[in-house]
């Protein structure tokens, strides 16, 4: 799947959806998992280590989050071996909408998940 493709912005809800469940659970979630998950729900083009990957939990933080203040579910999907985010995820988070503080963390973001989907 491309990000250009019809299905992609079904398959960017489908991630949102599942995110926010294991925020409400608070359980981050692994790539690969989170493959399956899509997988199950027809999105079975989104390997866990490819650039769609990438690209899905990149559009997934502006999401019903146009200023940046709101904190990113994508924060959650995690390297099965780090169980840390990617650090393009740091990344995103330092750069606008998304600015942080200096002093913010990705385990911050985390808790910020977990405590804005109850």
């Amino acid at each position: 799947m491309r990000t250009k493709a019809p299905e992609y912005p079904a398959a960017v809800e489908a991630a949102v959806d599942i995110l926010r469940q294991r925020a409400r659970r608070r359980q981050t979630i692994t790539y690969g998992d989170l493959s399956t998950e899509l997988a199950a729900q027809g999105s079975d083009s989104i390997p866990p280590h490819r650039g769609i990957m990438t690209h899905l939990l990149k559009d997934d933080c502006p999401h019903d989050n146009d200023d940046g203040r709101a904190p990113t579910p994508s924060a959650l999907a995690v390297n099965k071996a780090t169980q840390k985010p990617p650090a393009q995820f740091s990344t995103l988070a330092r750069t606008d909408p998304f600015t942080r503080p200096a002093d913010w963390t990705w385990q911050d973001e985390q808790q910020r998940v977990f405590t804005h989907h109850p």
